[in-house]
């Protein structure tokens, strides 16, 4: 006897449509794993394996076969499974699909490919969105070959009806930057008001992170600018990079500016602002600025480390003053900053190249006293100290 109401029931043909669609899906899968060669007719085993359960393919049955194609790289049998979803279905196929297959293609390094599936979407009664116009650059911002492609894809989409947004930017953005078409990235970044977008602080601070690595100190400062007129002040790390370049370009003074600018915009520099510019002004021979600058640092609190020590006894080193750099290991100590082989070995160099071999020796010995051990910047020091005094043999 059958429940009441059972064959009255609305859903007993949507219930039995279902479970036709999902048989018809497993006995696919099934005959699939069981195609000994390359040479099947997978559209024909998908079409009848649904015929069989008086059911239509559905959009996750292409999904299906279409990966299971990628992935035994049976790329040849794909056309006519694209052909059939495109012209023989009705139903609109969910954008999701075509994202899986220009990543797909992308691996694949089959970039035409992956512009071609893209452009066609819209035959395939789905409404392309910036949801795949992002993974087809990012697809085709992964090599050089593929930026070549961007420009012409980016000119069709207003055709596609597809709206630019942040994310797109800074897509392309990051890859003009990794490929070192800065001018190109700074560009793109001024146009996105253009587009009702507006860049944010992590844009900005890629693109000053790669001017700083790739590019001269002018051109960085004007950008530095730049994004604090846009109302994005950097933090410690990024003016620290901005620094590095000023430094790398001689500039310790312009360096120094920026760690004033960053106490008047209330953050603190850290330990590596000052390192880097008090290497600085030791590289310039400007050793007044230099000691007053290692000064500044213990009245505002910051702690000195084996890097800042190392800098600051080469300083005195460049000044021939040999024995207060000696005693600087003793200020580091008591500091509670332990030396390492780099700070002996930058005393070394200062003692060579006064022609002090003997207490040259004598902190050899020292720094394995406190056991550290030579490196071979220590014997290279050592042997052209050596043969600057014309001494051959050491014993």
């Amino acid at each position: 006897m059958r429940p009441w109401g059972w064959a009255a029931s609305p859903h007993k043909g949507k219930w039995q449509r279902s479970f036709g669609v999902l048989q018809a899906i497993q006995t696919f899968k099934k005959k699939v794993a069981e195609e000994p060669n390359d040479g099947a007719n997978y559209l024909s085993i998908l079409i009848d394996c649904f015929r069989s359960y008086n059911a239509e393919p559905t959009p996750s049955a292409y999904s299906f076969i279409i990966r299971y194609l990628f992935r035994r790289h049976m790329l040849s049998h794909l056309p006519p499974v694209l052909d059939h979803l495109e012209k023989a279905e009705r139903f609109d196929v969910p954008e999701r699909i075509f994202v899986s297959v220009i990543r797909s293609f992308g691996r694949e390094n089959r970039l035409h490919d992956a512009v071609d599936i893209f452009r066609r979407i819209p035959n395939f009664r789905c409404t392309p969105s910036v949801i795949s116009l992002n993974a087809l650059l990012s697809v085709l911002c992964k090599s050089k070959e593929g930026l070549v492609l961007v420009g012409d894809v980016l000119l069709k989409t207003p055709e596609m009806n597809i709206r630019l947004e942040a994310s797109t930017f800074r897509i392309l953005i990051k890859a003009l930057c990794r490929n070192g078409k800065l001018n190109s990235a700074i560009e793109i970044l001024r146009m996105m008001s253009l587009h009702d977008c507006t860049p944010d602080a992590k844009l900005y601070s890629l693109v000053l992170c790669s001017l700083c690595i790739q590019a001269g100190s002018d051109q960085v400062v004007e950008f530095l600018e730049e994004m604090r007129n846009a109302g994005f002040l950097p933090n410690a790390l990024e003016y620290n990079s901005v620094i590095d370049v000023l430094i790398r370009e001689g500039k310790a003074n312009d360096a120094y500016s920026f760690i004033t600018l960053m106490r008047l915009e209330g953050k603190i520099p850290d330990i590596t602002s000052y390192n880097s510019v008090l290497d600085g002004f030791i590289l310039a021979n400007d050793f007044q600025k230099a000691d007053e600058l290692f000064d500044e640092m213990l009245l505002i609190g910051l702690f000195p480390n084996s890097a800042t020590y190392n800098t600051y006894i080469n300083g005195l080193c460049k000044q021939d003053n040999l024995e207060l750099s000696r005693q600087m290991i003793t200020c580091m100590e008591r500091a509670g900053c332990k030396p390492d082989i780099e700070t002996f070995n930058t005393l070394l160099a200062g003692y060579a190249k006064a022609g002090g071999m003997a207490k040259a020796k004598e902190l050899m010995n020292e720094a394995i006293d406190k056991g550290l051990q030579w490196n071979s910047h220590t014997y290279e020091i050592l042997i052209n100290g050596f043969i600057s005094k014309g001494i051959l043999q050491v014993n």
